[in-house]
């Protein structure tokens, strides 16, 4: 079934924690950079990203379907990540070089088209990244552990660049909190150096089970294998589950610097709000692990979901209490920590459910879920930053803003996680895929041996 060795696991890592850096980037400052940097109004920021999110849906399954139809000495899914990694940091750099000089027309041109062609490249890469969870092994610890490393590699990548930004920014803005847009395109070219290292590692130290030593692949259209995934409850039951991930983390990234700005009244204070709300469940992860193999993965999530309500409720008891407010983020992160590190191999168990009910093989189909789900959430969190702030009054570059607005960004930095969370403790009530994956594994392996 192959097994996979810590070195690898750990360059994996290191090829998410590269390409987290700049989705984390963008993720988390395309909204400001936008409003603040080149001067686009915030409504015209959460359309350009809501119309982007619509084009891009299509894109992740049109990109698993390729993964599944890609034959190669290499893979399926490695030839891709060279492929798409050069496109992937060129449009990054891309995004965040508009043109200051350009009417607001232009600017909003620019941004669209650049942004579009980063999801792209992104698809491309993510997919493929992912997909390796599923190509790498058939062993389901080894899948729970690379599900970790994963995970592991995407949160600290996150981490880094939140933790980090405001004092890049600041020193490439020589020390001024008012950032340039010339220190966001350094910036973005000097993770882009990190994210290629990264993905090339990845690339270089995989190797795929080959074909021929798996279960045998029927030749299905793409169409039977969208159709196969959308009647297969688990899958889609994990696509929600992603979204809710990323859209809490995508939504507090987005409005974390406003939330600096505004709420703390101190930019400063970001990075220790960044490590309270993700060092904690990096921590976590390794026991969150063992817990998962001990109880299964569904119980260990469940349990944790519920315990993160502890985190809210100190949040929520007086939001502007910092020492609380940290506290609450402390503990929401280490419960968080079985669900979040698990990711991936609910993807990868819920691909097996569909390839033994319905008999149709769609592996890089359903690992873009992550991809389509990280994406939809980002440009869906874009939307939401921009509505909000646009509904509720909010004036760029402004000293002050209104209690309507402020009201607004404590909403999105920690209003959507509360209200994601309770959809995941939804799903995770229904989830009962956990008992019958032993009896799937070993008929699919009998099948195989026919």
């Amino acid at each position: 079934m192959g097994t996979v060795k810590k070195g690898t696991k750990f360059s994996i890592l290191f090829g998410l924690l590269g390409q987290s850096l700049l989705t984390g980037l963008v993720a988390g400052y395309i909204t400001y950079f936008g409003t603040d940097i080149v001067g686009v109004s915030a409504l015209a920021m959460g359309n350009i990203l809501l119309i982007s999110r619509i084009f891009d849906g299509v894109t992740d399954l049109a990109m698993g379907a390729v993964i599944d139809k890609t034959k190669s000495k290499q893979g399926k899914a490695r030839p891709w990540i060279i492929r798409s990694i050069i496109p992937f940091v060129l449009f990054t750099i891309l995004l965040f070089a508009t043109p200051g000089s350009f009417g607001n027309g232009a600017k909003i041109a620019w941004i669209f088209i650049m942004y579009n062609l980063y999801a792209i490249a992104y698809t491309a890469l993510g997919c493929a990244i992912n997909t390796l969870n599923i190509r790498l092994t058939r062993n389901e610890k080894d899948i729970n552990s690379l599900s970790t490393f994963m995970m592991f590699g995407m949160i600290l990548g996150n981490v880094l660049i939140n933790a980090s930004a405001v004092g890049i920014l600041t020193a490439l803005s020589g020390g001024s909190s008012n950032y340039t847009r010339e220190a966001f395109i350094i910036m973005t070219i000097i993770l882009s150096v990190v994210c290629l290292i990264g993905s090339i590692l990845t690339y270089v130290t995989t190797k795929e089970i080959p074909d021929e030593v798996q279960r045998a692949e029927k030749k299905e259209s793409t169409l039977k294998s969208i159709g196969s995934l959308l009647k297969n409850k688990y899958w889609v039951m994990q696509l929600f589950n992603t979204v809710c991930i990323y859209l809490g983390l995508n939504c507090r990234l987005a409005a974390m610097i406003y939330y600096g700005l505004y709420v703390l009244g101190n930019p400063a204070l970001i990075p220790i709000l960044v490590i309270a709300d993700n060092v904690p469940s990096l921590i976590a992860m390794p026991f969150a692990l063992g817990l998962s193999n001990k109880l299964g993965k569904r119980k260990a999530a469940l349990i944790g979901l519920c315990c993160t309500m502890i985190g809210f409720a100190l949040m929520f008891l007086n939001i502007y209490n910092l020492p609380l407010f940290i506290a609450g983020l402390v503990i929401k992160g280490i419960c968080f920590a079985p669900v979040q590190g698990a990711g991936n191999a609910f993807i990868a168990d819920s691909a097996l459910y569909g390839e033994w009910r319905f008999g149709v093989k769609a592996e890089g189909m359903a690992f873009s879920a992550i991809s389509f789900a990280n994406k939809v959430s980002s440009g869906f969190s874009g939307v939401l930053v921009g509505w909000v702030l646009a509904l509720t009054g909010y004036v760029g570059n402004a000293p002050t803003q209104t209690p309507a607005a402020v009201n607004g960004i404590i909403f999105l930095y920690i209003g959507v996680t509360f209200i994601c969370t309770l959809g995941q403790i939804l799903i995770f009530a229904l989830y009962n895929l956990d008992g019958k994956m032993p009896q799937i594994r070993e008929e699919l392996s009998q099948r195989s041996e026919e």
